[in-house]
């Protein structure tokens, strides 16, 4: 088998990743608008929404991930275009390589930050982007010392405690304390 050809299927085959995380990172982030979507129906006045991280997302999402999908696209027509050109190969392989780890960086970013993206009070019930807690089953809101980490227990339908972690926020905390729950400093 030929160089050129073993180059040629090496980034065909580089591509086929690349839809493929691309699909990932799709679906990714359609099931978390559709999330915040839902929940805007229900929105009251008085919420909490740290629309930074939001607009981060959003701006990734429509700009970057797109033009970055659309380079990737062309410099993959170059690469089978020009198959005797061998650095272009090892390029494509470098820039794939970039976009699969700047995918998984966003979505592993996206699923630590989710929880702490909105909060709001609706029909006595705390709801945040993974969770919906009944106001008068919370038994304590605290945060550790390095106010990195917001920790709201309640009690389960079983009766039974649990914690979620939530990053830390000084407008979500300040948030949760105008709810007048028990907060622990």
């Amino acid at each position: 088998m030929p160089l050129s050809s073993l180059l040629t299927s090496s980034v065909i085959t580089g591509f086929v990743f690349v839809i493929i995380t691309s699909i990932a990172l799709a679906f990714y982030f359609s099931s978390f608008y559709k999330r915040i979507w839902k929940m805007k129906k229900i929105w009251p006045e008085n919420k909490f929404v740290n629309t930074k991280w939001i607009n981060f997302f959003k701006f990734y999402m429509f700009y970057s991930f797109i033009i970055f999908f659309i380079f990737m696209t062309v410099f993959f027509t170059c690469c089978l275009v020009f198959s005797e050109i061998k650095i272009l190969s090892k390029l494509f392989t470098l820039f794939y390589l970039i976009y699969t780890i700047q995918i998984f960086t966003i979505i592993i970013l996206l699923n630590n930050k989710q929880n702490s993206l909105v909060a709001f009070q609706y029909e006595d019930k705390l709801v945040l982007y993974n969770e919906v807690i009944e106001l008068n089953k919370i038994v304590e809101i605290s945060h550790n010392l390095k106010r990195t980490t917001i920790f709201i227990t309640f009690k389960d339908d079983n009766d039974l405690e649990d914690i979620i972690r939530l990053n830390y926020n000084w407008k979500l905390f300040d948030y949760l304390k105008a709810l007048n729950l028990k907060i622990n400093f």
